[in-house]
């Protein structure tokens, strides 16, 4: 590698608020990983790390650098191999490791890649959380000096998630489709659909770094095919995961993909819940709506970081974001999207109603959400610039970006993506030609925004 495409990569913004993430051997690569891996021994000084990664075809050597780093440093490093983001969170929150380490970009093109930063029960390091710490070792190069580590073959501790899950196993006449998205979802969780013996049809669980099925990214776009499915087979439900298997994504028996406000609604009904954290991406209304159903809420930024933090701190039961990760007490405040299927599917079970007849109590407005490509070292700047000009004609909530709320069920919010280079955009409204109206207020203002800049 040449010095300067190792600076070059010094001075990429590949820490994201959450956590590093990048386009492999463009922005990161295995060098950048080694001396990351050596950062976080030096920052948690620890002496056991669990390590895994997802299915990406950069994953498994990234992951060699991460191990070589930390054993560099004299770790015992316990190697989990390929596993999904929900069995990594449920073993890294029991505590018996210093720190733990998951490369996995998530629900991001092919191309990139990243890894997640936890701390020894689970809750992310991101920037504002010790990864800006990291990150001055990271540029620095203020690691110890090289010792021999310990590497242990960990695949088996897997088996720990799968027995939990399967305590949770129920028998049901529901019939459903799930989509795997070629990801690492079908780790674990294929075993535990096969004990319940339902009436299921699988998709894309062969795990393939392309990503030849669709994005890893579940949008009604990439799940047309799991839609036409649950719609022409007359399913009670669909369901699919991202890439790692974080989130998880509910088609009701109309073929509707259902929004992540929609399903924490349906978890709060059921669970009961004394107190519940959201994110800013949520509807004004809900908020309401929870104060009407007697169950304290907390609005945070967006983001896993924030919603395990803010649990954790104020004790909540259960937590949720609109892109569809949910956090419950009994998962050790983490987001568990295997655990959030059985917790779903027992409800419906139990109420013998599909989710489209449950959730017509919740009624949702027009929603259009999309995305501006923006420069990333401009995208926060842009939002600070739109915060300026609206709060001049209208009611602005500043918990994450831009919320403006024109009434109690037509909204907008405009916030800088933490992980990708644009601004995240979703509107709401009552009517739907006056969506097309919003979004061109939107663009308005972004455009007059970048002239500023």
């Amino acid at each position: 590698m040449t010095k300067s495409f190792e600076e070059k990569n010094k001075q990429t913004n590949i820490f994201k608020t959450y956590d590093i993430r990048g386009i492999y051997l463009k922005e990161i690569d295995e060098l950048v990983f080694y001396k990351i891996a050596r950062s976080c021994a030096v920052y948690f000084n620890g002496k056991k790390v669990l390590v895994g990664c997802d299915g990406r075809l950069s994953s498994k050597s990234l992951k060699s650098s991460v191990i070589q780093g930390l054993l560099d440093d004299g770790m015992e490093v316990y190697d989990l191999d390929l596993v999904s983001t929900s069995t990594f969170n449920f073993l890294i929150s029991k505590g018996d490791f210093d720190f733990g380490l998951h490369i996995t970009a998530s629900h991001n093109p092919k191309e990139y890649n990243g890894l997640k930063i936890y701390d020894k029960f689970g809750v992310s390091i991101g920037l504002g959380f010790g990864l800006e710490k990291i990150k001055e070792i990271f540029e620095k190069e203020k690691f110890t000096h090289k010792k021999t580590g310990r590497l242990i073959k960990a695949d088996d501790l897997k088996e720990e998630h799968k027995k939990f899950l399967a305590g949770k196993i129920f028998s049901t006449d529901k019939k459903f489709a799930v989509d795997f998205s070629n990801g690492v979802g079908s780790i674990i969780f294929m075993e535990i659909l096969k004990e319940i013996g339902a009436e299921c049809i699988i998709l894309n669980e062969n795990i393939d770094g392309n990503f030849p099925s669709h994005s890893p990214e579940p949008t009604e776009q990439s799940l047309s095919k799991l839609i036409e499915i649950v719609k022409s087979k007359k399913l009670d439900f669909g369901v699919a995961f991202d890439g790692d298997a974080d989130r998880i994504v509910f088609i009701d028996e109309n073929g509707r993909l259902l929004r992540g406000d929609q399903i924490l609604y349906l978890l709060v009904k059921y669970l009961k819940p004394k107190k519940v954290v959201f994110e800013a991406s949520f509807p004004p209304f809900f908020k309401k709506i929870l104060q009407s159903m007697n169950v304290n809420s907390i609005e945070t930024k967006v983001g896993r970081s924030f919603i395990i933090n803010e649990m954790k701190k104020s004790g909540s039961d259960l937590g949720g974001e609109m892109s569809n990760h949910f956090y419950f007490k009994e998962t050790n405040f983490m987001d568990d999207a295997f655990y959030t299927f059985l917790i779903v599917l027992k409800i419906l079970e139990e109420e013998k109603k599909n989710l489209g007849e449950i959730l017509k109590e919740y009624e949702v407005g027009n929603f259009l959400s999309y995305k501006i490509e923006v420069a990333d070292e401009k995208k926060y700047q842009l939002v600070e610039k739109i915060k300026e000009e609206v709060k001049k004609k209208y009611d602005v909530v500043e918990v994450d970006g831009v919320k403006v709320v024109l009434s109690e069920k037509d909204w907008f919010l405009i916030r800088a993506s933490n992980t990708e280079p644009v601004l995240k955009v979703l509107i709401e409204s009552s009517k739907k030609e006056t969506i097309e109206k919003y979004k061109e207020l939107i663009d308005g203002l972004v455009k007059k925004a970048l002239s500023l800049l």
